[in-house]
């Protein structure tokens, strides 16, 4: 049986994967951050018996210590999946409203967690047959691909530390047999902002979001199509292509 550790199932994309892999027979960690409220999450492991759920909260150390110390070393991971992202509001990263707290949390929960987690884990990863560790990056973090609107300041910026520390894990580990992948997962609706009724405004932080959505300025797909398109890639991930970065539907993309 294959294994897999993903990152932030509680809902989301997170949750597909675990949907996906779980109905693929896949032996499951699910982590969150509060495992207790994953609601969706605890009913499918009701169902799924090789689901286990861990909670996790990237942005501490301490938390990704103890997680560690409740796996032990005699587990064999295949596949590393980095799912966790934290977005952030949107106020705190415009030009003239920066706050280093918005700055700080993006970076410890979207760059320095995965770091920390990968570094931890390698020896379970190493022990595993596929020896996969994939992180979602974000066409938001790419350098090529960026254009107006200037915002998300921490957000960009946090996912461009990450893809550097995917590119730079690449080189490192390949001596190892290591495989790192990075892949970005379209603009999924993770929100149920598809699901509003025409007079639902949506979240108050939102708002503005379901506007450009309703428009037609932010082509949102579902979960579902981005995961299986993900598991593909990750599927057929080598040695060879280890470290590039690609589209959820396997387009190559800009850094």
């Amino acid at each position: 049986m294959q294994s897999i550790l993903i990152t932030g199932t509680n809902r989301g994309i997170g949750l597909e994967f675990v949907r996906q892999y779980a109905d693929a027979g896949w032996q499951i960690i699910a982590t969150c951050r509060d495992p207790v409220a994953a609601t969706e999450l605890r009913a499918l492991a009701q169902v799924q018996p090789h689901i286990r759920i861990e909670r996790l909260d990237l942005g501490s150390p301490a938390s990704i210590d103890e997680l560690v110390g409740r796996l032990g070393n005699d587990l064999a991971l295949d596949v590393l999946l980095h799912n966790a992202a934290l977005l952030g509001p949107g106020g705190p990263q415009i030009l003239g409203a920066w706050q280093d707290s918005a700055f700080l949390d993006a970076y410890r929960t979207n760059a320095l967690g995965p770091a920390l987690l990968t570094q931890a884990l390698l020896p379970l990863v190493e022990a595993g047959s596929q020896k996969k560790i994939i992180f979602l990056g974000s066409a938001a973090g790419s350098i090529g691909l960026l254009q107006p609107p200037a915002n998300l300041y921490a957000y960009r910026a946090s996912k461009a530390a990450l893809h550097l520390i995917a590119r730079n894990l690449a080189l490192d580990l390949q001596a190892r047999k290591l495989i790192v992948g990075l892949v970005n997962p379209g603009l999924v609706d993770t929100r149920g902002l598809l699901d509003l009724a025409a007079d639902d405004p949506g979240p108050p932080d939102l708002q503005h979001l379901v506007r450009l959505v309703r428009a037609g300025v932010i082509p949102l797909i579902r979960s579902a199509p981005s995961v299986t398109g993900m598991r593909t890639l990750i599927d057929g991930w080598t040695l060879e292509r280890s470290g590039q970065f690609f589209n959820y539907d396997g387009q190559p993309l800009p850094w």
